[in-house]
């Protein structure tokens, strides 16, 4: 019988994260003490491939790492997570980002970006068999705008489906975006890729239908507490979140794309999709860490029994 399991390729950023949990994120100019400080494997990238990984996805990851402890560290991980990571190439210094979490579970995050700008479009030439045989190809901003917009035009000849996640938010170009199928930012993304305001959900939806009228296919804005907004062809609705007790945010948004391309993967409908997102979300975000926190498939079928 052929293989028809779909597989999801992810291209961009490892980091280790360096978290130091804080009662209050400081002010500008202000030193404050650290309550705990843990270092964790992350990086949107890494993110939502493991996310995707211990959603039972087959997932494969293009990017780069330092060859130091750390680096090793972030492969350790994705393996284990049941990542392939064959394609992920040795630099000199892993891409690190330093947290502060503090009690509500809010974060900021200072990313220094090591391996990650030393990707290249010769590394995705090198690899062009893995996007070959990839069914979605994921990516975020992590990592050199060029080797993105490489990856985004190589798919559209290749007939590839692109989950594009604009983060860290930039302006982008037009030309790059009609490329992209689905695009996942969250609201302060899409307010500065539209240069429109984004503060209440008709202005959301204003944005959304804005960028879609450019060419890409569905926008997804997550909106944290507030739940995600779909807008495809076929329909405008809002994906309430579910409500938990957040611990922290952390890797929050990796794991909703990382299962909103599960879904997709597995035949749900794109609304079905963004439902089991934002549950795999609502379990990442009752704890610590990056991916230490996503769940496994199992997790999530228990969080939806005990809540249906």
């Amino acid at each position: 019988m052929e293989n028809t399991t779909k597989k999801l390729l992810v291209v961009g950023s490892l980091n280790i994260d360096l978290v130091s949990q804080v009662e209050q994120l400081p002010l500008p100019g202000q030193t404050i003490t650290s309550e705990k400080f843990y270092v964790n494997p992350g990086g949107k990238g890494a993110n939502q491939a493991v996310a995707a990984a211990k959603l039972g996805a087959e997932v494969s990851m293009i990017g780069r790492v330092g060859s130091d402890n750390y680096g090793t560290v972030l492969l350790n991980n994705l393996q284990q997570s049941g990542v392939h990571t064959e394609n992920i190439q040795l630099s000199e210094t892993t891409g690190m980002a330093f947290i502060a979490v503090d009690g509500q579970g809010e974060n900021h995050i200072v990313l220094v970006p090591g391996a990650n700008n030393e990707m290249s479009i010769e590394d995705i030439d090198k690899y062009e068999n893995v996007i070959k045989s990839s069914d979605i190809i994921i990516l975020q901003l992590e990592i050199p705008l060029n080797v993105v917009e490489y990856v985004i035009e190589l798919a559209g000849k290749l007939g590839k489906k692109v989950i594009l996640n604009p983060a860290p938010a930039q302006k982008l170009s037009p030309n790059l975006l009609k490329g992209v199928h689905t695009l996942i930012p969250n609201e302060t993304e899409l307010a500065i890729l539209t240069d429109m305001p984004t503060s209440t959900q008709e202005e959301i939806v204003a944005a959304a239908k804005y960028l879609k009228s450019i060419g890409i296919e569905e926008v997804v804005v997550t909106m944290g507490g507030q739940g995600s907004y779909l807008i495809n062809n076929d329909c405008e609705v809002h994906i309430p979140a579910e409500k938990v007790e957040v611990v922290d945010t952390t890797a929050a948004g990796d794991s909703y794309i990382g299962a909103f391309a599960v879904g997709q993967t597995n035949g749900m409908s794109s609304v079905e999709a963004a439902q089991f997102a934002s549950k795999v979300a609502a379990i990442t975000v009752t704890r610590e860490g990056a991916q230490s926190s996503l769940p496994s498939l199992e997790e999530v079928k228990q969080y939806q029994t005990v809540n249906c």
